[in-house]
Parts: C-alpha cells; structure tokens; sequence
C-alpha cells in the first residue's frame, strides 16, 4: 500500500519537530567566555534579567551580562509535537506560541519559533514562516549567524517569492560566504532567475556551483541536477554531460533517479 502525501507530511512534521530541540541541563547560563553555570531551575524578568537557583542559592545575571540562559524543556513541547505528528498544526503551533512567551529569554522561545516556521513551511504558509524567522531573528539577533536559521529563511523568501528581499542576502553570501554557503547561494539565486523566465543566467549559476565548486559535494547533486534541466531547456547537448556527472559521481543521490531518467 503506497503511503498517502498527507501520512508522509505528517511524518515529516514529527521529524522536524522532533529534530529542532535536544537535551539540555535542567538550567543553565552560559557566560561570554563560554563558562557554563548550571542548577536547578532558571526563571527570566520581563527586562530579560534571569535568576538561576543553584544548591548554593539564587544567582541574578543582569541581561547583556550572559550570552544564553537554557531552560529544561517544557512539557508542553512534546504535546505540540504529538499534536503536530497527529496533523493537528493548528493546536501544535498554538502551544508552541505559548512557549515562546512563556519562555521568553530562556532558550526555548526560539526552538518553539523555528518549530512554527517549519511547520507553516511544511503547509505552504511561506509568508507566515517568513514573518516567524523574522520575529526570531529580531528578538535573538545573534541568530542571524546561524548558518540553519539563515537557509531556512533564505528558503522561505524564495517559496514565498519575495525575491528582492533576497537577492541581497545571496551576494552577500557569494561575496564573503564560506565556499558551501556561496555554492548553494550560486543555486538559490539561479532558482529565482528560473523562476523569472531567465534561463540563461540561471543555467550559469548552476553550472557555477556545479564546474567551480564540485569539491563541495553536498551541494552538487542539486547543482548538476539544475544545471542539466536548465541546459535542456537551452536545448543545449551538454545538459548529457550534467545528468551523466550526477549518476556517476552521487548515483545514491535522490536526484541520480531524475538524471538516468534524462539520460
């Protein structure tokens, strides 16, 4: 029996939900030389003061004076990922939303939002998953150095179509970004060129990231895949040369299956 689309989107929720947070101290501060002071129980003050209770008693961290203050996990994260392995995102998102209130400051108001980014993703509502990485990043400013918080946005602009908000992030990351980060920046920015009708720069961009960047080799599996659509729309003989590099060299890939097809 072949699995339904919506058994396999509700999967997927469960595994994303399931992946954002991991196990952590009952309560901890992390200080800006990377000490770590953990104890029992951590509660934050609207001004984002947080008081830490140890075995030698209460200790205030005024904010600005800790880099991260961690909470043990709410009991009400694990509800909302039942809830959303259940296909209920609705009531998932809700408790999530009262975690990143109730645990503003705390760490897990910023696992709760990327968990609601990911499943208003997942249902297509990239505007909303746009809007929540911003909300994010606004409030954790530090997270926009997050190579994870980064694509996921940048992959929410682009399914969102908010291209002129993108682009800029994309050079930048062409400009000064680590060899990975301009590779599937090169990609990205091709996919908005395709999406324009502009196949031409876009079949540049990919057969960029795929000829100057192969040694980076997580991304070249999707790069010489667009490369070859892209060559084929040109009804150019070389997008061959694509589909053949992609099965021979990652023949395990998910995109080798399309590439022998094209052959």
């Amino acid at each position: 029996m072949k699995t339904s689309a919506a058994s396999k989107t509700i999967a997927l929720l469960a595994a994303l939900i399931a992946g954002l947070a991991t196990q952590l101290p009952a309560a901890t501060v992390v200080l800006p030389n990377g000490n770590r002071i953990d104890g029992t129980d951590v509660r934050a003050m609207r001004n984002g003061d947080v008081v830490l209770s140890t075995p030698s008693g209460q200790r205030t961290f005024a904010r600005g004076t800790y880099t991260k203050a961690i909470a043990d996990k709410p009991a009400a994260y694990d509800q909302a990922r039942s809830l959303a392995g259940q296909g209920r995102q609705d009531e998932a998102i809700g408790l999530l939303e009262d975690i990143a209130t109730q645990y503003r400051f705390l760490d897990w108001d910023n696992n709760a939002l990327m968990a609601i980014a990911q499943i208003e993703s997942s249902r297509n509502n990239h505007a909303k998953a746009v809007e929540t990485y911003e909300r994010l990043v606004s409030q954790s400013p530090e997270l926009r150095e997050e190579s994870n918080v980064q694509w996921a946005y940048r992959d929410a602009l682009l399914k969102a179509g908010l291209h002129d908000k993108l682009t800029p992030s994309l050079d930048q990351a062409i400009k000064s970004g680590s060899r990975a980060d301009a590779a599937r920046a090169q990609i990205m920015r091709g996919d908005i060129r395709m999406a324009k009708g502009e196949i031409e720069p876009a079949a540049m961009d990919y057969l960029r990231s795929a000829i100057l960047f192969e040694n980076e080799k997580d991304v070249q599996p999707e790069a010489l895949l667009k490369a070859g659509q892209a060559l084929d729309k040109l009804r150019d003989p070389r997008a061959k040369d694509m589909y053949r590099r992609l099965v021979e060299g990652y023949p395990q890939s998910s995109q080798a299956q399309e590439a022998r097809a094209r052959m």
